[in-house]
């Protein structure tokens, strides 16, 4: 099976535009089926990066909140511990 999709245009076919437009506005995929049995599902495409919405002054604020808020750690007491840490293990005996 090929990952390549193959459009299809369904300009001009009103029943699944109407279909495709309701999905769309509940973000909801919808099974296809015939006679009793789901064929396919039609499903939203997840957004693409570049259509994410920019970042507003209150989303770069709360982002440089964050920068320094670990300044009263002791990076070297840090270290250690987590080098105690990894050395005790958190692993049952009986787990590789």
């Amino acid at each position: 099976m090929s990952s390549t999709l193959t459009p299809i245009d369904i300009s001009n076919m009103p029943d699944l535009l109407d279909l495709v437009e309701e999905m769309e506005a509940t973000k909801k995929p919808r099974e296809l089926k015939r006679d009793d049995k789901v064929v396919a599902v039609l499903s939203p495409v997840v957004q693409k990066e570049k259509d994410a919405p920019t970042p507003t002054n209150a989303d770069w604020q709360k982002s440089l909140a964050t920068i320094g808020s670990w300044s009263d750690l002791d990076p070297d007491k840090l270290i250690a511990a987590v080098s105690r840490w990894r050395e005790e293990g958190s692993r049952p005996a009986t787990r590789p």
